[in-house]
């Protein structure tokens, strides 16, 4: 069952600029990772119940690049069933789920063209 919002993933040109302007509206940093495709440096940043995950892109035109630059990444308890759920609602896979850096995802996206990261704990 989807549970509540993780973050807003939001594609920066300068991540260090993004990270100086969260800090000066009262955001911290969070956890900071490399993303290896698509090739990325990655800040997450958290303001009480608030967290934006900021991606600047080393290969900006890498075909994975267009669903994770602008995305809302909702927590899943139930990672297939969701993602199921969501196909036979209409929505479109565009990303399997993968065991990623720091959560399992799948991303879908919706009839309007927005993506959604769908994400759980990795598991063991």
């Amino acid at each position: 069952m989807l549970k509540h919002v993780l973050h807003t993933g939001v594609a920066v040109a300068d991540l260090e600029k993004a990270v100086q302007l969260y800090e000066s509206l009262g955001f911290a940093v969070h956890k900071r990772f490399e993303k290896p495709e698509p090739k990325a440096q990655v800040a997450t940043v958290k303001k009480g119940g608030t967290a934006f995950e900021l991606w600047q892109f080393v290969d900006a035109g890498h075909p994975l690049a267009a669903f994770i630059r602008n995305h809302v990444a909702i927590y899943s308890d139930n990672l297939e069933a969701d993602l199921d759920a969501l196909i036979a609602q209409g929505c479109k896979l565009v990303i399997p789920v993968t065991e990623g850096v720091v959560m399992r995802y799948g991303f879908v996206q919706d009839a309007a063209g927005c993506c959604y990261e769908i994400a759980t704990e990795k598991q063991a």
